[in-house]
């Protein structure tokens, strides 16, 4: 069987971000952190989500950090909700984040979706452009 995979394009912007502890002046460092940070998404992924970050600063400040992400939505016209994994690395000029759709943890016609994707996000940025290579949404495949 043949799987069709389509590439979803649009913009993203964090709404909110809660990080402890929080990064400033003052911050030790090296040092881990966690985050919530609530994402809203438009284009052919579009809805929005709570994401919980781990974060590793290094001495410099740079780092790199994980998470899971629960959105709600629609993906190519499909309701439901997915899980995305992120793997991401930072420093002073922005974020580049590797993400995967979470098999098995999607819910309505988002169930059966597979992918992966990327983001690049320079820092002070209200949004930027993501993509996600998918298959499977609201055909079963």
């Amino acid at each position: 069987m043949t799987t069709t995979t389509t590439t979803a394009t649009g913009t993203a912007k964090f709404t909110s971000w809660a990080e402890d502890p929080a990064f400033d002046g003052d911050a030790p460092l090296p040092r881990l952190a966690h985050a919530t940070v609530s994402f809203e998404y438009e284009g052919d992924l579009a809805g929005s989500s709570s994401c919980r970050y781990v974060l590793s600063y290094g001495a410099d400040g740079h780092g790199t950090a994980v998470g899971f992400e629960e959105l709600t939505g629609s993906l190519g016209g499909v309701p439901g909700t997915i899980v995305l994994r992120h793997e991401a690395s930072f420093g002073e000029s922005g974020v580049t984040t590797r993400w995967s759709v979470v098999a098995g943890a999607g819910t309505g016609g988002l169930a059966d979706v597979r992918g992966e994707g990327d983001y690049e996000a320079s820092h002070g940025s209200s949004g930027w452009a993501y993509r996600l290579d998918y298959h499977g949404a609201g055909s079963g495949k």
